[in-house]
């Protein structure tokens, strides 16, 4: 349950800490003293007495707002949820205090049998251990770890979609205004973020015609403008994601006449950043997994050589570089700026106020908790050890998960806990390989036990990831157009491939340990998943740092309507934000080109009441005519074909056209 507490805590500020007044720092304060409270109580029983008091006071204080606030209809009783885990701690405080468990007798220094049903490691020959259980009392632990879980699902709020849009803006594009405009207001399909120079609106002699005040509200983004002159303007965007991804984007409208469209000037460095920052979560990622893997493999009995726990240890450096590296390199790629801006104290304050930055920075001050804790393994009780552990290996996976897709887009209560296991999974399988290659355990005279072990765990970690794997990929891809024609969707395919073919590599280890005589095989197959492991790692680092299929899918529409006789084919071709190239053919009933007597088109968005909004044609050639469908809101818009025969006959066809 303090587990539970802390993460509720933790992640608030993460998600909050910048932006919440003074009291409720104060509050998330406490909610971390209670937490500790409760974990202390887990870990020494017979401390458990003394804390009920406070927690329960705290637990009734907490109660009674919280519920004169809900009949009050001051926030909404889904919102007080998480604190439910407070009431189940209590609950669970007061039955430990009531077994009245005698202190722990202090002999030896290290790996002491616990005194309340968790499990040890019991030394053995060659260096390992097995699992031995003193009482099987471990459900408060089960409970809270469920509470956890069942927590984060709860107060995780959910979003609009999986990568921001442009949805609506003002003036519209391509529009010709009677009057000059005081302000430009963008919408997007979800919040954003707008790092320094976010909005940028250049008149037509190219001078900045806004203010550089640029507002933020949730999804809606503004500044004001000091320019009345004629002529074409132009307006820049770069705003970031919820997913921590910038999005860019450009569009003109005219005041009074339409005249030649000045030039912005053009985003620099982006590139290298890109790759940089790919780089990066790639050793970020490796260094997770070593780390967190690493610890996993030696609870489950694999003890700690030299060489192991300095791959921990190199693990967590590696999380620690990439992170540092990963929030100086963010600013500058958010803002489109170059490598000499990376010192510029407010692109660092901007990304420290994003999720990704807050997300980053504690993965950081995990590591280096972490690292402390695999420094002082022989110093501690093996259980407490674990308890403490296992809580901060959940939370750099949920930082990983924080920092990337799963942060935005819909089923966000669902995406964010499946990706923490996702992380969490992977990280346990390949750390715990990289264990088994450093240490050569099948080498040793007692490695059948761990090897099983640990093959039962790695088996378990293959399901979680397949199943996570496949939510993952329907969430941001959602068609088989998106899938074959997307960089995602390619890179998606390719990620698929090679856990096909560590499945197979993992079924071929778990053969050499039941039936082969040759420890030699063995290795061999293990050092083949842990390669093929770091490609997949690879792979996802791209993976994170590409546009989701579902919103870079703009396909393009084809198909025949037949119109009084006539068939009119449709084509339809994405030409930039909220536009589509349109042509028009018209053939009659032998199949020749023809012209009919009238030939119009509209658009309308049903969903959102919107239009029906004029086409205009330009006629091309006999039976061709091409236009620019530009509409002011993304979605699946439908196009009305008309075609008049004659002066009495005419008649209408509608075809769907997905507009982003």
């Amino acid at each position: 349950m303090g587990g539970a507490e802390l993460g509720n805590a933790l992640l608030e500020l993460i998600l909050h800490g910048t932006t919440e007044a003074h009291a409720t720092h104060e509050s998330l304060s406490f909610a971390i003293a209670i937490s500790l409270a409760l974990v202390v109580a887990a870990l020494r029983p017979h401390l458990a007495g003394g804390y009920v008091p406070v927690v329960g006071t705290a637990a009734a204080l907490l109660m009674a707002t919280a519920t004169f606030d809900v009949v009050k209809g001051r926030i909404a009783a889904v919102d007080e949820l998480p604190h439910v885990d407070l009431l189940v701690g209590l609950v669970m405080l007061w039955l430990i205090a009531r077994e009245r468990p005698e202190p722990p007798a202090r002999t030896t220094r290290s790996w002491r049998p616990p005194t309340y049903g968790v499990p040890r490691l019991v030394p053995r020959s060659g260096g390992l251990a097995r699992v031995s259980l003193v009482r099987p009392a471990a459900r408060p632990i089960r409970i809270g770890l469920g509470t956890l879980i069942a927590g984060a699902v709860v107060m995780i709020p959910s979003a609009a979609s999986a990568h921001a849009i442009l949805d609506s803006s003002t003036p519209a594009p391509n529009a010709v205004l009677t009057t000059a405009p005081t302000t430009v207001e963008l919408t997007f399909s979800e919040s954003v973020t707008p790092p320094p120079g976010a909005l940028r609106v250049f008149a037509p002699d190219g001078s900045r015609a806004d203010n550089g005040d640029v507002k933020a509200d949730g999804p809606h983004v503004s500044v004001s403008l000091d320019a009345s002159a004629s002529g074409t303007y132009l307006v820049s965007w770069r705003v970031v994601s919820a997913d921590s991804h910038p999005v860019s984007g450009a569009y003109t409208y005219s005041v009074g006449h339409a005249s030649a469209a000045p030039t912005a000037p053009k985003a620099v460095g982006s590139r290298g950043f890109k790759v940089a920052l790919g780089v990066s979560r790639f050793v970020g990622y490796a260094g997770g997994a070593l780390l967190v893997g690493g610890i996993a493999f030696w609870l489950l009995g694999g003890g700690p050589s030299r060489a192991g726990r300095r791959l921990a240890l190199g693990g967590a450096a590696g999380v620690l570089v990439a992170g540092i590296v990963d929030i100086a390199l963010k600013g500058p790629l958010d803002a489109g700026l170059g490598l000499s801006s990376i010192s510029n104290g407010a692109l660092l304050q901007e990304v420290l106020g994003t999720t990704y930055g807050r997300a980053e920075l504690t993965r950081v001050l995990i590591a280096v908790i972490l690292a402390v804790l695999v420094l002082a393994k022989d110093r501690l009780r093996i259980a407490e050890w674990g308890a403490v552990c296992g809580i901060f290996a959940v939370l750099v996976a949920l930082t990983f998960a924080l920092a990337g897709h799963a942060a935005a887009g819909d089923a966000r209560p669902i995406s964010v806990p499946s990706w923490t296991l996702h992380a969490l999974s992977m990280m346990v399988w390949l750390g715990g390989l990289a264990q088994l290659v450093v240490d050569r355990v099948w080498r040793q005279p007692d490695a059948r036990e761990v090897l099983r072990r640990f093959s039962l765990v790695a088996l378990v970690s293959v399901g979680v990831l397949v199943v996570t794997g496949l939510f993952q990929a329907w969430r941001q891809v959602r068609s088989l157009g998106a899938l074959a024609d997307t960089t995602y969707g390619h890179l998606l395919s390719v990620k698929v491939g090679l856990v096909v073919v560590i499945v197979a590599i993992a079924y071929a280890s778990r053969r050499s340990l039941r039936t082969s005589t040759t420890r030699s095989a063995l290795g061999r197959t293990v050092l083949l998943e842990v390669v093929a492991l770091v490609a997949v790692l690879g792979v996802t680092s791209g993976l994170v740092a590409t546009e989701p299929a579902a919103t870079a899918y703009r396909p393009t529409v084809a198909k025949n309507l037949t119109i009084e006789g006539d068939t009119v084919q449709v084509s339809a071709v994405p030409a930039a934000s909220r536009q589509m190239e349109l042509h028009l053919y018209v053939f009659d009933k032998d199949g020749q080109p023809a012209d009919p007597v009238e030939l119009t088109a509209t658009v309308t968005l049903p969903s959102r009441d919107v239009g029906p909004l004029p086409v205009t044609l330009q006629h091309v050639d006999v039976g061709h005519s091409t236009g620019l469908v530009s509409v002011p809101v993304v979605g699946d818009w439908t196009l009305a074909v008309t075609v008049r025969v004659n002066d009495f006959d005419e008649a209408t066809r509608t075809v769907t056209l997905p507009i982003h």
